[in-house]
């Protein structure tokens, strides 16, 4: 019964316990140890792959050498592994993928250290004593991407004041009256659009750098053009404190100026970076707020008793803002479309039996420039530029539906002459011109230097666009409402319009410059090129 006894005592249970738990607390207690030492020796190591690797992109032609001696001076005892290469920070990639061994030029160097770390109790339970370790580090030159800044628009080559200021009244509802000197401050004067931005922000109690929120808003043209002449200096101060007053019945969504497509990683901020023409941005605060259907009177001209114009002015491309900032953030600067229907009376009678009216409808698509590509030293850029579709017809339309530009117009034959019901001539007539690439258009340093406007002319553009339609017109000969083939008459009318084409096309011409619009033509001009410092410290990058 002596066995039975000593399965039942219980005597001495809790020593079994607490040696069992004692040894496992010890075990543990080495774990904790050998964890610890590996994780202090694992954030060493990171230390000095951190050091290495911005010493080897601060010296990428000596990349490993580099490495090498800072990983040995920080913590010796150490294997190196060193690879030179682009790191791109596009955060659509996972950062493993970000850096590109070899591609050149290389901007950032991966640095690899291996290293053994001591185990103090693993080795009993691993049955080894150390444990190979590896941290790996990137480093790169913050190169921010370079940058241009360029414009499609107005050039004041044959600016006539009193037009200008007929438009602009116009546009702001209210009498302006700028000299031609005040129009070429404005066109001389630039002011960077950033800057502009957060000057208005402050202006109008937004949150600095909340770009998303300030496009949003409704402004007055001449509170922004009040902000933007202390930021454009004595050059153009006289100018806009004339349009100001003027401008503060227009008001303007700044989005509707100033856009962003919904892909722009980097916002506004980047692209506008740049400075642009004062009289570019206020045309297209006034062109996007102001009255887009105006009636001007171009006066007579050698030839012509007189002309009068209507003019709309449309949306930009789909509806796109003047200047739109891209998912890459580089800029797209657009012209507005534009309709102009012309009517002008010739000063002289055809033929004794009355003067010769002539309805012509000009029609602008949109000129779009782009930013195609951009070298630094020596800094060139090369814009994509393609001019608008023009189609310029002899014809009568409906005038209400001139600002219509969802509607197509169709002019139909025009009664250009008719003496008291008896003779009639009735005639129609269209030139068409259309250019739907885009073309490469380059300025090297001396052109962005000189400022330089070049001119990209649409393929197939005549010398005078009014004046290839009078040498193209169908012309009929009505006769107490009968046609007839008076030819005598028609060549007569011929005659009558050939010198008046050249006339119809300059008095067109300076308009459209405020407009910054072109028969078949595009301005355009790189303001300046921003390449990034070459000698901006590296950086670690993930």
């Amino acid at each position: 019964m002596l066995g039975h006894g000593f399965a039942r005592d219980e005597a001495g249970g809790v020593a079994t316990m607490v040696a069992a738990a004692g040894t496992l607390l010890c075990v543990l207690a080495a774990i904790v140890v050998d964890l610890a030492g590996l994780a202090l020796a694992g954030r060493s190591l990171q230390g000095a792959a951190d050091l290495a690797a911005l010493s080897a992109a601060a010296n990428l032609d000596r990349a490993e050498l580099a490495a090498e001696a800072t990983a040995q001076a920080n913590l010796g005892g150490v294997s190196v592994l060193v690879a030179t290469g682009r790191y791109t920070p596009d955060a659509t990639r996972p950062p493993p993928e970000r850096f590109s061994p070899a591609d050149t030029p290389p901007n950032a160097a991966r640095v690899t250290l291996t290293r053994s770390a001591p185990l103090y109790f693993g080795r009993w339970i691993l049955g080894r004593s150390d444990l190979v370790m590896s941290r790996t580090a990137t480093a790169a030159t913050p190169a921010e991407p370079p940058r241009a800044m360029f414009s499609i628009g107005s050039r004041l080559a044959r600016l006539e004041g009193g037009l200008a200021n007929q438009l602009l009244t116009s546009l702001t509802g209210s009498s302006v009256n700028l000299s031609v000197m005040d129009y070429e401050a404005l066109a001389d004067a630039e002011v960077n659009l950033l800057g502009f931005f957060d000057a208005l922000a402050a202006d109008l109690d937004v949150e600095a750098g909340r770009y998303d929120q300030l496009i949003d808003r409704q402004v007055e043209v001449g509170r922004a053009l009040g902000v933007l002449q202390a930021l454009a200096g004595d050059q153009a101060d006289s100018a806009l404190s004339k349009l100001t007053g003027p401008a503060s019945n227009v008001t303007v969504r700044l989005g509707d100026v100033i856009g962003l497509e919904a892909d722009a990683r980097s916002g506004l901020a980047e692209g506008l970076d740049a400075s642009v023409s004062v009289l570019d941005l206020a045309m297209a605060m006034l062109e996007t707020g102001g009255d887009r259907q105006v009636k001007l009177a171009l006066g007579a001209r050698p030839g012509l008793a007189a002309i009068t114009v209507d003019l709309a002015i449309g949306e930009r491309p789909n509806r796109s803002p003047w200047l739109t900032v891209t998912g890459e953030s580089q800029p797209i600067i657009r012209t507005a479309q534009a309709r102009l229907y012309v009517r002008a009376r010739t000063a002289q009678k055809l033929s004794g039996l009355a003067q010769v009216d002539l309805p012509i409808l000009i029609e602008l698509a949109a000129s779009e420039a782009r930013l195609d590509a951009i070298a630094c030293e020596p800094d060139r850029v090369t814009l994509g530029v393609r001019p608008g579709l023009v189609t310029v017809a002899l014809g009568q339309v409906n005038q209400a539906d001139l600002d219509d530009f969802t509607r197509d117009l169709t002019p139909t034959p025009a009664t250009v002459l008719n003496a008291v019901g008896v003779v009639r001539l009735i005639a129609s007539g269209e030139v068409e011109v259309a250019d739907p690439a885009f073309r490469a258009t380059r300025f090297d340093a001396s052109d962005i230097a000189d400022q330089s406007i070049k001119t990209v002319t649409a393929t197939g553009l005549p010398s005078g666009l009014i004046a290839s339609l009078f040498g193209r017109l169908n012309v009929t000969v009505q006769v107490v409402g009968l046609p007839l083939g008076l030819g005598g008459l028609v060549s007569a009318l011929g005659t009558l319009l050939a010198p008046l084409g050249p006339v119809l096309d300059g008095a067109i011409h300076p308009l459209l410059d405020m407009l910054g619009l072109k028969l078949g033509e595009a301005d355009v001009k790189v303001h300046g090129v921003t390449c990034a410092a070459a000698d901006r410290p590296p950086v670690l990058v993930g």
